[in-house]
């Protein structure tokens, strides 16, 4: 068998590399999975409940590798949210976000290097897209973060770097992988993926046996101005994201998230806030506000008493909204923003 990262394999494909490459029963295929998912144990020489032959062989054939963490940025002003750059075995680099708060502690996990969808307000669009990332990546940024924190993670949004619907496959291998009870063990609706909107990947991701929950980030309700700002995804409509929406929450039984960016003259007036609450409809969706972090396309932060008349407006059309305290401006929490920095700095030049 190739030879590959063990964080390569989930618990199945580790019962099968033990069994065909070291001759082992399975169980020690579940055994090695509980110490790389639900321990966070990656030295051979610790795996206490496998014979000393077999560590042995583990150490001197296969390797476990998670992301080296190149930096790692704890805001001190504003938040306690930490930034996390991560080199992979490949040398590319992504970033991760901490958002701790009280009972809900969340990391935002990237799927993507970098991405091609370009969206005005996203310092990633910057960067292109280098490659996808693999389930292992991902889980192992995951594993990299938690082994940081001193706090117990209970929830995770794929909304860092990337599109995770334009990497289903491997997003739902590693949505799997921290779902699963015998692993990392998060439960399946703390688990989010965000999209800035791809109606046949939405389709497709309401076929899935357990459809993960969903948040949809509109750029704008407005569809001339949602085009100029999502350049690509732009070139599918409102209306074909509103009938892709509607069929998702009919076949999850889950309420959409709809993230909407408020940025100064960016979704920041009531009548903004109208448009939107006629756009949802009768989709079942909640609204979250999210204030600009400043990173591309030369958008400046909103006043504070526009970003409240938006909610209020919004609540008062019976709609439910969260606008949370803004975390992460002080530690470049806009994706891109870190590995936008390296890839200019002296050393990678």
């Amino acid at each position: 068998m190739e030879e590959k990262p063990l964080l390569h394999y989930d618990r199945e494909g580790l019962e099968t590399l033990l069994r065909e490459r070291f001759g082992v029963p399975a169980f020690h295929g579940r055994q090695l999975h509980a110490w790389l998912y639900r321990r966070g144990v990656f030295d051979p020489a610790r795996l206490t409940d496998l014979s000393k032959a077999l560590r042995a062989a583990l150490a001197a054939l296969t390797r476990t590798v998670l992301p080296r963490t190149l930096e790692a940025v704890t805001g001190e002003a504003e938040s306690t949210a930490t930034k996390f750059l991560f080199e992979l075995e490949d040398g590319e680099r992504v970033e991760a976000v901490y958002i701790p708060a009280g009972d809900r502690n969340t990391v935002c996990l990237s799927s993507q290097v970098g991405c091609a969808y370009g969206c005005r307000f996203c310092a990633t669009g910057q960067l292109g897209l280098k490659r996808n990332m693999t389930a292992g990546e991902m889980a192992g940024c995951f594993l990299a973060v938690r082994a940081a924190v001193p706090e117990r993670i209970t929830n995770v949004v794929f909304m860092g770097m990337g599109e995770p619907l334009a990497n289903p496959v491997e997003v739902m291998e590693a949505w799997r992988r921290l779902t699963d009870p015998d692993g990392i063990g998060l439960s399946q609706r703390r688990v989010t993926l965000s999209t800035i909107g791809l109606p046949k990947a939405i389709r497709r991701l309401a076929g899935e046996p357990c459809p993960p929950k969903l948040v949809f980030s509109i750029g704008s309700p407005r569809e001339e101005l949602r085009r100029k700002l999502l350049p690509v995804a732009g070139r599918f409509s409102l209306e074909e994201n509103h009938a892709a929406l509607r069929e998702y929450a009919r076949n999850s039984k889950h309420r959409i998230t709809i993230a909407l960016l408020v940025a100064e003259g960016l979704n920041d007036s009531p009548e903004d806030a109208r448009a939107l609450h006629r756009w949802i409809g009768e989709l079942p969706a909640k609204v979250n506000l999210l204030r600009y972090n400043e990173a591309a396309g030369g958008f400046r932060r909103a006043d504070e008493g526009k970003v409240e008349a938006v909610a209020q407006t919004l609540v008062s059309l019976g709609r439910t909204v969260i606008l949370r305290a803004s975390r992460g401006r002080d530690v470049s929490a806009a994706c891109g923003q870190l590995a936008a920095r390296a890839l200019t700095s002296p050393e990678r030049r």
